[in-house]
């Protein structure tokens, strides 16, 4: 009898042992699976777009001060900010500066890489991925969006294929590629963290966030999918310490593409504009009016498009061209690629009551994308136009104006006087 009950007992532990591996061995088997796709479509990203990313040094520069990060600057979220490059909060013993580049155009010899990375160059020498050496022949830059159009001997050179930067969501992995402390050639993994992010030293709110490393050296290179296409150029971090801390910038493809091509054609960037200045509306007023992407003009220059239009500050934009706004940064971006001329509809809301207006952005010019240039305020009585200052700084914490025609910060203003409008965060 006792026999039979460890035998019993055996039976029981074998039915339950083949129960547990019927149930669990399949699963180990499908999430083996499901890691050796993922590591097989990482190495074919890699191997796609590594040969189209290369070094960019800065000949000629004798001491590297970091320009968008003097001593004691803080960054947009409290700890010091130090884009990705070999900058820290003060001087750093002579070097020549370097970064990373991605070839845009094998043809033509195009190289897009960071504006920051070129400071204070006299000559910008290309090291391609098998090691050979360009010298840069023409160098276009474009500060305001930090990327700069490098064009060398088209010899021998492989391109980068452009994506969608517009059809990431947060959660997608993405590839960051460059040359990070000098290591050329090294990817590293993460995912989309964020979307329409925006910090002090990049004049736009459309940046996408990455935990993918990017760290010191990765400036200017591509930020691509899992198919090898460059969805962002990779640009700036968030740090305390000066390396990687799981939050790095990248500026989105859409907008790079842009950039890259009026460089290419024109020589700089072309930007319309309309003439006002915008923040985010605050929350009781987006739930108000539903539309959470709302935006308030808190600005509207003389003799602009929007003045001609009859807008005024403390109206708020709803809609462009029938669809809902997605915040400050998307409409920021629309009207700077908008075309010239052509009618844009806006829907507004004012006070309450809701109108449609018709506007036609100019095209800007240089002098009226200098820094300098005073936006001048039209109150709602009609009265003389105030001042505001530019450049000023919103109080830390709050929200920043800004100004649609290229994002420069102002101070932000109170509604006019007898007007019902929110003021500005």
């Amino acid at each position: 009898m006792p026999t039979l009950l460890r035998s019993g007992r055996w039976v029981v532990a074998g039915a339950w042992t083949w129960l547990v591996w019927g149930v669990v061995g399949p699963a180990c088997v499908w999430g083996q699976g499901e890691a050796e796709t993922l590591s097989a479509s990482f190495r074919k990203a890699s191997q796609r777009v590594l040969p189209a990313v290369v070094t960019v040094r800065a000949v000629g520069v004798e001491i590297v001060i970091d320009p968008l990060n003097p001593p004691g600057r803080r960054g947009p979220f409290g700890g010091p900010f130090r884009p990705p490059g070999p900058f820290g909060p003060g001087p750093l013993p002579p070097r020549e500066p370097m970064g990373s580049g991605v070839v845009i155009d094998a043809e033509k010899g195009f190289v897009l890489t960071n504006d920051h990375v070129l400071q204070g160059a006299s000559r910008v020498l290309v090291i391609l991925h098998d090691g050979r050496e360009r010298m840069a022949a023409q160098v276009r830059r474009d500060p305001k969006s930090d990327l700069a159009l490098l064009i060398i001997d088209g010899k021998g050179l492989t391109a980068a294929d452009w994506g969608d930067s517009d059809a990431l969501a947060v959660g997608d992995w993405v590839l960051a590629v460059g040359q990070p402390f000098g290591l050329s050639g090294t990817v590293t993994a993460g995912i989309i963290s964020g979307k329409g992010r925006g910090i002090d030293e990049v004049q736009y709110e459309d940046l996408i966030q990455t935990d993918a490393a990017i760290n010191p050296g990765n400036s200017g290179g591509p930020l691509v999918n899992l198919k090898g296409e460059i969805v962002g150029i990779n640009t700036a971090i968030k740090t305390s310490g000066g390396g990687f801390e799981g939050v790095g910038f990248a500026v989105p493809a859409s907008r790079a593409r842009r950039v890259a091509a009026d460089l290419a054609e024109h020589g700089r960037v072309r930007r319309a504009y309309l003439g006002i200045a915008i923040n985010a509306v605050d929350p009781a007023r987006a739930e108000r009016l539903e539309r959470p992407g709302a935006v308030l003009i808190t600005a509207v220059s003389r003799d602009s498009p929007a003045a001609e239009a009859g807008l005024r500050p403390g109206d708020v934009i709803v809609n462009l061209q029938g669809r809902p706004l997605r915040g400050v940064g998307a409409l920021q971006s629309a009207i700077e690629s908008a075309p010239v001329g052509q009618p844009l509809s806006l829907a507004i809301d004012r006070d309450g009551n809701p109108f449609s207006v018709e506007i036609r952005p100019r095209a800007m010019t240089e002098a009226r994308d200098a820094p300098e240039e005073e936006i001048r305020v039209i109150p709602d009585r009609g009265e003389p136009g105030l001042e505001s200052q530019p450049r000023a700084k919103a109080p830390e914490g709050g929200g920043r104006d800004r100004d649609a025609r290229g994002g420069r910060e102002l101070e932000p203003l109170p509604p006019p006087e007898g007007s019902k409008a929110d003021p500005p965060r």
